[in-house]
C-alpha cells in the first residue's frame, strides 16, 4: 500500500495563492487606474438597482 500524499490545508493554499498571483500577472495601467480612482471616489459612484448587475 502507498502512504498517503495529504498536504496540509494552510499549506495548500498557500500553494494555490503563490499560482494565482503568479498566473494573474502584472495589472495594467488602465485597471490601475480604475482601482486608484475607485480608492478616491469612494462608494457612492458605485452602480445601484438593475445597472449593477446580479447579486448572485
Amino acid at each position: 500500500m502507498k502512504p498517503s500524499k495529504r498536504t496540509p490545508k494552510p499549506l495548500l493554499a498557500a500553494q494555490y495563492e503563490a499560482d494565482a498571483r503568479r498566473l494573474a500577472g502584472c495589472a495594467t495601467r488602465m485597471e490601475r487606474h480604475f482601482l486608484s480612482v475607485s480608492l478616491a471616489k469612494g462608494k457612492e459612484l458605485e452602480p445601484i438597482g438593475r445597472m449593477a448587475g446580479s447579486k448572485a
